[in-house]
């Protein structure tokens, strides 16, 4: 009789034993669940966001600019809605990027326009107004840098039109790569008499 109470009492211990293993595992799955659902949404928003980066003198290096912008912690990810990128050379403004919607990753070191994506460097002395009109467009704002993996038309002033896939614009030394599929159109100005045919 004594070892029959044994059994019985060894056989409740080990099922209590596996009953609370198996709740402890489904409330931790539970909560683990529920703060994922807590976390998801935006850890804050800014109507009107405006961003500037400067360099040890405090001379404007870039800034970004958006309508709407929201940042999500648990995925390190900032949304953006109407972004407008600048940026500055020598204290002035250099060139523009802008489009409809943007992200901004690795605490600003990327910076992805999407949608209507359009740079525009703005004329100096030496070169005339450049638009560039793609899908997309990154910026390595460290690197000073622009890419693009996309379709690209590039219309430069006054009549030269260059299409092609994906691109590399290097700001540091001011040169423009486009990568494949490259045509040409250039229109000559009825006004230039310097070539008669």
């Amino acid at each position: 009789m004594n070892l029959l109470s044994t059994a019985f009492a060894l056989i409740f211990i080990i099922i209590v034993m596996l009953a609370s293993f198996w709740l402890k595992e489904e409330v931790v799955k539970e909560y683990k669940n529920s703060t994922t659902t807590k976390n998801s949404g935006p850890s804050f928003f800014l109507n009107k966001f405006n961003s500037t980066r400067t360099d040890e003198d405090g001379n404007l290096q870039n800034s970004l600019q958006a309508e709407y912008m929201k940042h999500y912690k648990d995925q390190d990810k900032t949304t953006l809605i109407k972004p407008f990128y600048t940026k500055y050379k020598n204290k002035n403004k250099h060139s523009t990027i802008y489009s409809d919607v943007g992200e901004v990753r690795d605490k600003g070191e990327e910076i992805i326009l999407r949608e209507n994506a359009i740079l525009v460097r703005l004329p100096t002395k030496t070169k005339k107004v450049l638009k560039l009109f793609t899908h997309e467009l990154n910026i390595y704002s460290e690197l000073d840098v622009v890419t693009s993996q996309k379709a690209v038309k590039m219309i430069q002033e006054p009549n030269i039109e260059i299409n092609g896939i994906g691109m590399k614009y290097d700001n540091k030394e001011g040169i423009l790569k486009l990568l494949s599929k490259v045509k040409v159109h250039y229109e000559k100005p009825k006004d230039d008499n310097r070539f008669k045919y």
